[in-house]
C-alpha cells in the first residue's frame, strides 16, 4: 500500500520512477489517467525486462519517458503533429519516449498488448542509433507485433492470401521506410511484417533473431545478418513466407475466418426468426391442446 502511494506521488510530481537500480522512467499522465498509469507500472517494468531478454541486446540504461494520454487527438497534440487515423501509440527512439492513447485500446488487455508493442520499440533502441537505422521499418514492426502477441489492424488484413493469389500484395520493400497513412495499406504491411518475424523464430528459433540483432548492432545490415545466421537473404525468406501465405494454410485461414464471421452473422440474424417460429408453433400446440380439452369436456357433460 505504501509503495503504491509513493509511486502515485512520484507520478503526480512528474519525477523519474526507478523500476530497478538500472532503469528509470519518467511517467507523465494526462488528468484522470494518473491512477491507471500507476497501476500499470509493474507491467511496464516487467515487459521491458522481458523485451530485453527477448532481443538479447546489452541494455542502454538512459531514462525513458512514458506519456499517457486519453484520445487519438491527445496523442497528436502530444506529438505536435498530425497522425494517421489508425495510430494508437507511438515510440520515438531518438527521444527515448513513448506516448500511448488509452481510449484507443478499448480494453485493459488490448492496452497491455499495445504497451508491449511500443516497449519492444524502446528495447530496440539498445541497438544504438546506427544499428536502429540499419533495420527496415517493417522488421521493427514485425518484432514488436510478435513480442506483443498481436497483429495490429488484424481486422482489416484478412484478404492477404487472396491479394497474394491475385498478384496484388505489395512487397516488404514498400514498407522499408514506413507505413502508408491509409489503414488498409498499413494493415497489409503489418501482416507481412508479423509473418516474416514469426516465421523466422518459428523455423530458426529465438536465438537466431538474437544473433541477427547482435550482428546488426555491430554494423551488419539486415540482409547480411540473415544470410550469416540462416543462410537465406531477405528476398529468399520473403519468398518462403509468400509460399506459406498462398498455400492451403494461408488461404484456409482467410477462408475459415470469413466462414466463421459469416456463420456468426447468420446465427445472430436468424435468432429472432427462430424464436418467433417457436412461439408460433407453441401457440398452435396450445390451441390444439385447448381444443382437445374442450372436446373432452363436452363429451363428459353429455
Amino acid at each position: 500500500m505504501l509503495n503504491s502511494i509513493c509511486a502515485a506521488l512520484l507520478l503526480l510530481a512528474g519525477a523519474p520512477f526507478a523500476f530497478s537500480q538500472e532503469q528509470a522512467f519518467e511517467l507523465v499522465a494526462s488528468e484522470g489517467l494518473h491512477d491507471l498509469a500507476s497501476q500499470e507500472m509493474d507491467t511496464v517494468r516487467s515487459a521491458l525486462i522481458e523485451a530485453r531478454q527477448w532481443t538479447g541486446l546489452p541494455a542502454n540504461h538512459q531514462e525513458f519517458t512514458i506519456e499517457w494520454v486519453a484520445t487519438r487527438q491527445d496523442l497528436a497534440a502530444a506529438l505536435g503533429r498530425d497522425i494517421s487515423s489508425w495510430f494508437a501509440a507511438v515510440a520515438i527512439p531518438s527521444q527515448r519516449r513513448m506516448v500511448i492513447a488509452t481510449e484507443v485500446a478499448g480494453s485493459r488487455t488490448q492496452l497491455r498488448a499495445t504497451m508491449r508493442h511500443e516497449l519492444m520499440h524502446l528495447a530496440m533502441t539498445d541497438l544504438g542509433a546506427a544499428g536502429w537505422s540499419k533495420l527496415p521499418s517493417w522488421f521493427h514492426e514485425g518484432c514488436a507485433q510478435v513480442f506483443a502477441g498481436d497483429i495490429y489492424l488484424r481486422e482489416q488484413n484478412s484478404s492477404v492470401g487472396w491479394l497474394l493469389s491475385a498478384g496484388e500484395l505489395p512487397p516488404l520493400a514498400d514498407y522499408r521506410k514506413g507505413f502508408p497513412s491509409d489503414s488498409f495499406g498499413a494493415s497489409l504491411g503489418y501482416h507481412l511484417a508479423h509473418g516474416f518475424v514469426d516465421r523466422l523464430i518459428r523455423i530458426y528459433g529465438l536465438p537466431s533473431l538474437r544473433d541477427v540483432l547482435a550482428l546488426v548492432r555491430h554494423g551488419s545490415d539486415l540482409d547480411t545478418a540473415l544470410i550469416e545466421v540462416t543462410g537465406l537473404s531477405i528476398v529468399s525468406h520473403e519468398k518462403e513466407l509468400r509460399r506459406e501465405l498462398s498455400g492451403f494454410a494461408g488461404m484456409g485461414g482467410d477462408m475459415y475466418g470469413r466462414l466463421f464471421l459469416g456463420l456468426s452473422v447468420f446465427i445472430i440474424l436468424s435468432f429472432p426468426i427462430v424464436r418467433a417460429t417457436k412461439r408460433r408453433r407453441r401457440k398452435l400446440l396450445e390451441k390444439r391442446w385447448q381444443e382437445q380439452d374442450d372436446f373432452a369436456n363436452e363429451n363428459e357433460d353429455e
